[in-house]
């Protein structure tokens, strides 16, 4: 097992598993292949079950990771899975150019002003952006840590099932590579989410190599937004803020149960718009706030806006952002990045791809 920004090697055949144990469904996704060709051999959404504000059981999750897993039918042997929230960081910086064993021995020094928390306290990953680039004196880098806590509880939770991941990696760097590859492939840009603009929806277009993008991954428990350009992952932050808190505000508004109010959610009730207001309110100053410190401190201005997760299916929030943010707001496939995606697979995420940005993006990495 290793922490890990990335996989493998590339262009090594694999037969690699996502899995994304989130505050509301588990997901899956399974390629197989190459790097420069991978086919789609299994998806899966598996609602968690929540019939209260209170936390759901560790059993319970447990049951639905293994029921999920079994479903498979593939053997065990690359699964990827991932850590998040507070005790996980993840910061860009620029060094003095050198080889990668030189630099996981100098992070070290740059850590001590990059993290909250010393790296002999958690385990850490840090990658070049820019290898090719051996002419320029500098290098962009990228470092990941998370304290050895967090670490030490996921290996837990998986090893009462048996499991040992062979990587594990942060929520916010496995959207980057799932979105990365999207906007690579050629194939026809597919939107599972609903698109919204100030003035007209769907006018948001493709990202072009000198676009500042944002790509909001609003979850049930939290938000990860990642702000990305042609030179990969500017910036990252992790948002308390996630579709829970609408859901339990029209569960409590309605009288409903809480499944009810995730459907009528989804749904776009008109009943329940006013309940998902103060969530969308609270999210879009939280991004007003990044925007506007990438504008002062990095002279960087966003262009654009995708969404994925839950929060993509809901129509309220996305049309919410874009009058907000005065910008366009779409959806975007995670699975769009794998080169064969079809039958039983691509059928079974139909109309939840966004969900799977997470899990598409650890199954992708190299």
């Amino acid at each position: 097992m290793a922490f890990s920004l990335f996989g493998g090697k590339a262009g090594k055949p694999r037969q690699a598993i996502g899995l994304d144990i989130g505050a509301h469904s588990v997901k899956v996704v399974a390629v197989g292949g190459t790097a420069d060709r991978l086919s789609l051999l299994f998806t899966s959404v598996a609602p968690l079950k929540r019939v209260s504000e209170d936390p759901i059981p560790v059993s319970h999750v447990r049951q639905v990771v293994s029921e999920s897993l079994g479903r498979i039918g593939l053997e065990i042997t690359d699964l990827r899975v991932s850590v998040s929230g507070k005790g996980v960081i993840v910061r860009r910086t620029e060094m003095p150019r050198m080889n990668p064993d030189e630099l996981r021995s100098s992070i070290r020094y740059e850590a001590d002003v990059l993290l909250p928390f010393s790296l002999d306290e958690s385990v850490f990953d840090c990658h070049i952006l820019d290898p090719a680039e051996s002419n320029r004196a500098r290098m962009k880098v990228v470092l990941a840590a998370a304290r050895k806590s967090v670490i030490h509880e996921r290996l837990e939770f998986l090893k009462a099932l048996e499991l040992v991941p062979k990587v594990i990696s942060v929520d916010s760097v496995a959207i980057a590579n799932a979105f990365a590859a999207a906007m690579r492939t050629e194939a026809p840009p597919i939107e599972p989410a609903p698109a919204a603009s100030p003035g007209e929806a769907g006018q948001a277009a493709e990202p072009s190599p000198e676009d500042t993008v944002a790509v909001v991954h609003v979850g049930a428990a939290r938000t990860v937004l990642n702000i990305m350009s042609a030179e990969g992952l500017e910036l990252t932050r992790d948002i308390d803020v996630g579709g829970a808190s609408a859901t339990v505000a029209i569960a409590r508004g309605l009288g409903i149960d809480y499944p009810e109010a995730e459907r009528r959610k989804e749904a776009d009730d008109p009943a329940v718009r006013e309940f998902t207001a103060p969530m969308a309110m609270m999210l879009s100053r939280e991004l007003h706030s990044t925007f506007g410190y990438l504008a002062t401190k990095m002279q960087k201005a966003v262009g654009k806006v995708y969404v994925s997760g839950g929060g993509a299916l809901c129509p309220p929030l996305v049309e919410k952002l874009a009058a907000d943010l005065g910008l366009a707001v779409r959806g975007w496939d995670p699975l769009r990045g794998i080169h064969s995606v079809g039958g039983m697979a691509a059928e079974a995420a139909k109309g939840r791809e966004p969900l799977l940005a997470v899990a598409a993006g650890l199954a992708l990495a190299d």
